[in-house]
């Protein structure tokens, strides 16, 4: 499956033209676990456009009269509203700029971040505001993982029918929101409206210069084109890299290693690369778990073996996994690290010496037809609060749809064609590699409301250590089912 942005990068080229000209790099600041940590801006000379780019249908008579659109952030904020700080003259920031200002003056609309709460507050504070019957906020902007269950709760509108917003728009990201809600019930909406819904890819990098010293004569675009990167070839290229570096006889972060790992979030990406699939859609038209099978276990065998019967794979706690991994990697002692896309815009990755690539995660087997990708499960969602007066509908309406169809036509080509593509990558056919990843991502309804059908989201990394996960999932079904059950009432308004 694909993701909406190939559908309209035609569409954009007259935008991308506004910042070809840069020349140096760009990042913004809004990152997840093993993501951009730390990343590194650089001076931008962007050229003026010779005339906007509006991508979308809006009325050009609309006129709001300086109407504060007042947003509330789990975490995102330069996607949203920029600060002074945030004026350094990168590529992606002053594409945003522009965008605000555009919107300002298009359609007397100011875009307003109120609050930036955490991830961990962000449920109650709204909620507080919402019980209290509020009006305080007319946006929210969520983190998938931890905020889309407010929508389970009512306390979301749904977004089908206000004025001014057309979720059929090919700059909103058809395939994840229509996993993110159900049927059509739309409470929450992402797609080009953030340039992290392409940031918080899964991806691996590899270490060219590592791998060009290992495995003189092979190529590793040639492996990927010809659908041969499966698990067992990750272990094979891994195998034998392992070096006691610093001699002190013991494995560390020290070492050279083959493979870096997290225990944690990036195990999942794993799975599903590998063709685990968490739920389907039954006959009903209602989810159902559906990650108890004999693939799963495969899977799960081939990965438990892959950490733990060879010495090649450093595994790695969540909460010591960003920094650590991401130094071993651009100091060329790690052959193969996973991320996320992000990643490319870290100073680090961006200053090492030795050369990068960056590929999918390897298929199962040479049987599995295509690369599989998902997303990081903090993916930024909007949502408008059931608090929202309805006469300010249509204009909430009104910048969520100039923001995302402006960030479509100008913020996206700045951060995938220019910074992604090109300044953060070291050749051509790594851009290729890049497109390839981009256009093989899919989803699964799990990785957004994982929590809430309680742990099936950690299924892997919660169990990696085990040497057998049939039983887990033999017992946890019972209770998966259930909550299950329970969720899909919810969201039909029988809950």
């Amino acid at each position: 499956m694909k993701s909406s942005y190939p559908l309209r990068i035609m569409s954009a080229a007259a935008a991308f033209l506004i910042l070809i000209s840069a020349s140096a790099c760009g990042e913004t600041s809004d990152a997840p676990v093993s993501s951009t940590a730390d990343s590194d801006a650089g001076t931008e000379a962007v050229t003026e456009p010779e005339g906007p780019v509006y991508l979308d249908s809006l009325p050009d008579d609309l006129d709001f009269g300086g109407t504060e659109i007042r947003f509330i952030s789990s975490f995102e904020t330069s996607n949203i509203a920029l600060s002074e700080e945030d004026d350094t003259g990168d590529v992606v920031n002053a594409a945003l700029w522009q965008r605000n200002s555009e919107i300002e003056s298009r359609f007397g609309l100011k875009i307003k971040l109120v609050a930036t709460t955490g991830y961990d507050s962000f449920n109650k504070t709204v909620t507080n505001s919402i019980t209290a019957g509020s009006d305080d906020y007319d946006v929210f902007c969520g983190h998938t993982r931890f905020n889309v269950n407010l929508a389970s709760k009512n306390y979301l509108i749904n977004l089908k029918g206000v004025e001014n917003l057309n979720l059929d728009a090919p700059y909103w990201s058809q395939l994840y929101n229509s996993n993110v809600n159900y049927k059509d019930n739309y409470y929450w909406i992402t797609g080009d409206i953030t340039n992290n819904f392409i940031a918080y890819i899964y991806a691996m990098f590899c270490n060219t210069t590592m791998w060009a010293d290992y495995y003189t004569g092979d190529d590793i675009y040639t492996v990927i084109d010809s659908g041969t990167w499966t698990l067992d070839k990750l272990s094979e290229y891994s195998e034998g890299v392992y070096t006691d570096l610093n001699g002190d006889g013991q494995q560390g972060n020290e070492d050279v290693w083959g493979l870096v790992m997290q225990e944690g979030h990036i195990l999942n990406g794993m799975s599903f690369a590998a063709g685990v699939v968490y739920t389907s859609v039954g006959e009903d038209g209602r989810y159902v778990v559906s990650v108890n099978n004999e693939h799963t276990i495969d899977v799960f065998n081939k990965m438990h073996s892959m950490f733990f019967d060879h010495d090649f794979c450093r595994l790695m706690p969540n909460a010591e996994y960003d920094t650590p991994a991401l130094e071993m990697f651009s100091e060329g002692r790690v052959l193969f690290m996973p991320a996320t896309f992000g990643v490319a815009g870290n100073k680090l990755t961006r200053n090492m010496q030795n050369d990068f690539t960056i590929i999918p995660f390897p298929k199962y087997d040479e049987s599995q037809e295509l690369y599989r990708v998902n997303q990081y499960d903090g993916v930024p969602i909007y949502g408008i609060p059931i608090t929202a007066s309805a006469d300010r509908l249509p204009a909430i309406g009104c910048a969520l749809e100039a923001m995302c169809s402006m960030n479509s036509s100008i913020v996206i080509p700045a951060y995938y064609e220019i910074a992604l593509k090109n300044k953060y990558t070291r050749d051509e056919k790594t851009a290729k590699m890049i497109d390839l990843v981009h256009d093989s991502v899919a989803v699964d309804f799990s990785f957004a409301w994982g929590d809430t059908i309680s742990g099936i989201y950690e299924i892997f990394y919660g169990n990696i250590k085990k040497d057998s996960i049939a039983s887990v999932l033999e017992k946890s079904m019972k209770k998966w089912d259930k909550n299950m059950t329970k969720l899909m009432d919810a969201l039909e308004g029988e809950g």
